[in-house]
């Protein structure tokens, strides 16, 4: 298992991943969040951010497991094969990008947060700073911006 840099030809494995997980974990939204929240995360979104973002993959035997991206001092994107979560590879993938912005000199990091993820994030060492909502076409979705520390 290795941690590489985002392809532009990993876009459609990506998507499939993402798509999959927020189907499968997302169990406190209704069916007309997780669609609009799948169509955010379009083959067209993800070749975009991985062109614009620092873009990290968690692979297996050339297969994506998890995926992470960072901009600036913002953490994105952090998604597990639906399969693999609470296994130990969102860690993985959060404790890389976290060396990664420490060795971009970034002090601090903050992330949005689902409602499903905060507990998560909370074990990793991040605070709670504020909640609130965001809309995506008209649909509105909760969530948490928490922040860390960098050591």
């Amino acid at each position: 298992m290795k941690i590489r840099k985002a392809k532009l030809e990993d876009a459609i494995e990506i998507y499939e991943l993402r798509s999959e997980t927020i189907k499968k974990i997302n169990k406190d939204y209704s069916k007309k969040q997780v669609d609009t929240y799948v169509k955010k995360h379009s083959k067209e979104i993800i070749l975009k951010n991985i062109k614009l973002r620092d873009t990290f993959c968690l692979v297996d035997n050339d297969k994506i497991l998890g995926v992470v991206d960072l901009v600036n001092d913002r953490i994105g994107g952090l998604f597990v094969r639906h399969d693999l979560v609470g296994k130990g590879q969102g860690r993985k993938l959060m404790d890389f990008i976290e060396d990664f912005a420490k060795k971009k000199e970034v002090k601090e990091v903050w992330l949005y947060s689902t409602p499903y993820a905060e507990e998560f994030y909370k074990k990793m060492g991040y605070k709670a700073v504020e909640r609130g909502t965001w809309i995506l076409e008209g649909v509105k979705f909760p969530e948490v911006r928490m922040e860390k520390k960098l050591k």
